[in-house]
């Protein structure tokens, strides 16, 4: 690898756990390279701003997902639904492992202004998983477990589906304190997208899962109390000033 490459890479590591921690409008680009000991022309070489450093954070972990993702196509001890499942949990940024990245994200792509870091961020995953979902698609339509009469825009549309089911499933976590309705109001539209996909594929009922309800519902917990850690946390930093 490069000097280069290795220098971009970690900018990227060190901005993302700075924007994890202090939040990402409280980081500026001073303190990433104050914490880095890197100049402020090295940090231009590879990024315009801020943002440019944020969306290559999403690119990276979106490219990390697909991979993840990608080795469900080779197990061979799987039916096709099954990896389409493993698809769908391997291939989202929304799972109680990344709790920390899902955090920033809804600090920074879920609010008000924030559409086109999201576009951004779902233009990452379509054009990784394009390929991916087409050929399990091909692979469920031989074996007969999907019916599909055009694998490309079928492929297309259950990746905007489902990326409408992550987002809608970010604005929850992002609005919701209360725990107890949180969880159920996720676990309404997972239901209500897992019979979506399985109706367009005339998938048997039961096999499309997306995610298990329990991690869906672990990962909510972790970001109300991340939430509210947080915000503690500020309330104590103005009584303390």
């Amino acid at each position: 690898m490069k000097k280069g490459d290795t220098r971009r890479i970690q900018l990227i590591e060190t901005a993302e756990r700075l924007f994890y921690t202090n939040g990402y409008e409280k980081t500026s680009v001073q303190d990433i390279l104050d914490e880095m000991h890197f100049s402020k022309g090295g940090f231009y070489h590879h990024f315009d701003s801020k943002l440019s450093l944020l969306e290559a954070i999403c690119e990276t972990r979106a490219a990390e997902t697909c991979e993840a993702a990608r080795v469900w196509l080779d197990r061979e001890d799987f039916a096709a639904a099954e990896k389409l499942n493993g698809v769908f949990r391997e291939g989202t940024l929304w799972h109680s492992g990344n709790a920390g990245f899902v955090s920033l994200l809804i600090g920074v792509a879920y609010r008000e202004d924030g559409a086109l870091m999201r576009e951004k961020m779902k233009a990452c995953q379509l054009n990784g998983m394009q390929d991916i979902m087409e050929k399990l698609l091909t692979e469920g339509q031989k074996s007969g477990e999907f019916t599909v009469t055009d694998v490309p825009a079928t492929a297309q549309m259950l990746l905007r589906l489902y990326m409408q089911f992550t987002d809608e499933i970010a604005f929850l976590l992002a609005a919701e304190d209360d725990v107890s309705r949180l969880g159920e109001a996720l676990t309404r539209k997972l239901w209500v997208y897992r019979g979506a996909i399985e109706r367009i594929l005339i998938a048997p009922f039961g096999s499309i899962i997306l995610f298990e309800a329990d991690d869906l519902l672990r990962l909510g917990l972790q970001i109300v109390q991340d939430r509210i850690r947080r915000e503690a946390g500020l309330v104590q930093m103005r009584i303390n000033l």
